[in-house]
C-alpha cells in the first residue's frame, strides 16, 4: 500500500451536494474514495485527450492535398 498524504481543498456548494450525492448512494463509503475515482478519470481523460493531440489528423492533412 502506498503512503497517503492529507490535503485540503475548496468546494462549491453544489459539489458539496454531488459529493453527498455520491456517499448517500453507497456506491461510495468516503469523500476520500470518491476523489480517488474522480482523480483517475481525470487521469484517463487527460491521457485521452494528449494523445488525440498527438494524432495527426486525417482530414487537414487530405484537404492540404
Amino acid at each position: 500500500m502506498s503512503v497517503r498524504r492529507t490535503v485540503t481543498v475548496s468546494i462549491t456548494p453544489e459539489q458539496d451536494a454531488l459529493l453527498c450525492a455520491f456517499l448517500a448512494s453507497g456506491r461510495y463509503r468516503s469523500i476520500s474514495e470518491v476523489m480517488r475515482s474522480a482523480l483517475r478519470l481525470l487521469e484517463r481523460d487527460e491521457a485521452a485527450t494528449l494523445t488525440a493531440m498527438r494524432r495527426p489528423v486525417a482530414h487537414d492533412e487530405a484537404s492540404r492535398g
